[in-house]
C-alpha cells in the first residue's frame, strides 16, 4: 500500500512562494551591502554578483507570477527592517502585555520610534546627496532633525521620572 501526500497547495502556489523567497533572500542581500557599502563598509565587489542573483530572482518572481513583477508594496514589506527583524526572530512578537505597558510608559517604545526615525531620516539623506535631490535633502534633513527633538525629548522625560528632585 502506497502513502500519497496531498497538498493544500497548488504547484504554482508552491513556486510563487519559492519565487517570493528567494527574491526576499537576495533583495535584502544586495540592500544590505549596498547600505554597508555607502556607510564605508561593505563588499563593492560583490555588487555584480548580487545585481546578477537579484536579477535572475525578479525574472522566476515574474515566471511563476504570470509576467507580474512585485509591487512597490511587496518591496517595502521585504526592505522593511523591524519586518525582517521579527521575521528572524519571532519570539520578539511574542512579549506580554505587562512588558508592553512598563515600555509605553517608560518610554523605551518612544525611543526606539524615533532612532529607527533618524536612521530612515539619514538614509533619505544619504540617497538624495548621491543624486543631488537639494528638496529631498531638506526634507529628510528636517525630519532627522525632529526625530533627535523627539529622542531628546524622551530622554528628559525618563531622566525626570528617575530623578525627580532634579
Amino acid at each position: 500500500m502506497a502513502l500519497r501526500v496531498v497538498s493544500e497547495q497548488s504547484e504554482k502556489d508552491i513556486l510563487k512562494k519559492r519565487a517570493h523567497d528567494q527574491l526576499t533572500r537576495d533583495l535584502r542581500r544586495f540592500a544590505a551591502n549596498f547600505l554597508r557599502i555607502t556607510s564605508g563598509s561593505g563588499k563593492p565587489l560583490d555588487l555584480l554578483r548580487q545585481t546578477e542573483k537579484l536579477t535572475a530572482s525578479l525574472q522566476a518572481y515574474a515566471i511563476a507570477h504570470d509576467g507580474a513583477l512585485p509591487t512597490p508594496r511587496t518591496v517595502h514589506q521585504i526592505l522593511d527592517s523591524r519586518a525582517a527583524l521579527i521575521e528572524y526572530r519571532p519570539w520578539i512578537k511574542e512579549v506580554d502585555e505587562a512588558s508592553r505597558r512598563r515600555w509605553e510608559e517608560d518610554g523605551t517604545n518612544a525611543r526606539n520610534d524615533a532612532v529607527a526615525g533618524i536612521i530612515k531620516a539619514g538614509l533619505r539623506m544619504m540617497a538624495s546627496e548621491l543624486v543631488d535631490q537639494l528638496t529631498q535633502h531638506s526634507t529628510a534633513e528636517s525630519e532627522f532633525y525632529e526625530q533627535i527633538r523627539r529622542l531628546e525629548d524622551v530622554k528628559e522625560k525618563s531622566r525626570r521620572r528617575h530623578n525627580p528632585k532634579k
